[in-house]
């Protein structure tokens, strides 16, 4: 092998390591981490909605009590959401579950509760 011909080689070799190297050097620096809660929007009942906030860790392992909490307040009053620990497993597992809040002022509004993560 001549001389030209072997610095061409030794070149194009470095050329190609290089751009193997920066390849296996690039990694996304994001990454998509799913949020630890959830706030989930009821239906309108009464010209109004209401949220409630549910953990992620409430979700993965249910309290064998479920959950019970109050709903946001709106038009001046708030709701009972309460889900036992089957309704949490099975949301665990995949499936979408209505949960119907406490009856307040004459009426109720639906969750729909489904796993976000």
């Amino acid at each position: 092998m001549r001389r030209k011909e072997f610095l061409k080689f030794v070149l194009a070799a470095a050329m190609v390591a290089m751009v193997v190297l920066t390849l296996a050097n690039c990694k996304s620096s994001t990454t998509t981490q799913m949020p630890d809660s959830k706030t989930f929007t009821s239906s309108i009942s009464q010209s109004h909605s209401h949220t409630v906030t549910i953990q992620r860790s409430e979700i993965e392992s249910p309290p064998a009590s479920g959950i019970s909490r109050s709903t946001s307040t709106n038009s001046g009053h708030t709701h009972t959401f309460t889900m036992t620990q089957e309704q949490l497993q099975a949301v665990n597992s995949g499936t979408a579950v209505t949960v119907t809040s406490s009856l307040v002022s004459g009426h109720t509004h639906d969750f729909v509760i489904q796993k976000w993560f």
